[in-house]
């Protein structure tokens, strides 16, 4: 079994990087974002286009935002990357009873699905369907994720509008905005008709589809404002500059 030794150099070299109190120190996770954000999609590309060898390479540029964000949040004293690492099995553990039960067979995946979604909720008693979803996520992956939860939690099919539904790519470079918009005002009737719903005494999360009915109201969708603002992701800020240097910290000269 890997012994992996190199996640704790990995860690080591990102404490001594900062030691040196020169670019990485000057740095937040806000002004990282963009870079988590490219490293991301890089992932994406590369595991898109097969090459072990270049997703290994850009795993390790993801990997080094992570230790990034979590030696920022040492610095400000309230968390370790051990401490994100202790989270995530913590999580694992709770969310994968098989872990821990003596299981020792292959697994029936829908149980396994159906025990991870009991164990997520138990572990946050959430008021909306939604909590939990990446607002910040690009607007045709976060109208899917929105109109999953919704219909997952009971919601008609025939409520969710036209707009959401097919995507009309204009040429005006509106495209992203424009859905955006469309799924944020979408969420915002979502969690309306929930809110009105538990005042009327409806349990979190017992809306049926007569309920949803009853409570439903559409919301217009806001125009301008920060979301509006967001039309291209911090990515589209990442042309060219000093800062492409440095593209997610210094460790990006070692890339070959």
């Amino acid at each position: 079994m890997t012994d992996y030794t190199a996640l704790a150099e990995a860690a080591a070299v990102m404490d001594r990087l900062w030691s040196f109190g020169g670019w990485e120190v000057t740095q937040t996770h806000e002004s990282l974002r963009r870079y988590l954000i490219e490293e991301t999609y890089e992932v994406l590309d590369a595991v898109e286009s097969g090459d072990p060898d270049e997703l290994r390479e850009e795993l390790g540029d993801l990997l080094l935002q992570v230790l990034f964000h979590s030696r920022i949040a040492e610095a400000n004293g309230q968390f370790t990357v051990d401490d994100v690492a202790a989270t995530l099995v913590a999580k694992l553990a709770a969310r994968s009873p098989h872990l821990t039960n003596g299981h020792t067979g292959p697994l029936d995946v829908a149980e396994q699905e159906a025990a991870w979604e009991i164990a997520k909720k138990a572990e946050k008693a959430r008021a909306s369907c939604l909590d939990g979803i990446a607002m910040a996520q690009p607007a045709l992956s976060l109208a899917d994720k929105v109109i999953e939860r919704a219909m997952r939690a009971g919601f008609p099919a025939d409520l969710v509008p036209d707009a959401l539904r097919v995507v009309r790519i204009t040429g005006t470079g509106d495209t992203e905005s424009t859905l955006r918009s469309e799924i944020l005002a979408f969420a915002g009737s979502i969690r309306a008709a929930e809110k009105a719903a538990h005042t009327d005494g409806v349990p979190h999360g017992g809306l049926d589809e007569d309920a949803w009915r009853r409570y439903w109201t559409p919301m217009d969708r806001p125009r301008g404002g920060p979301a509006d603002e967001h039309r291209g992701g911090p990515a589209d800020e990442h042309r060219g500059g000093p800062a492409d240097e440095h593209r997610g910290g210094s460790a990006d000269e070692h890339r070959g």
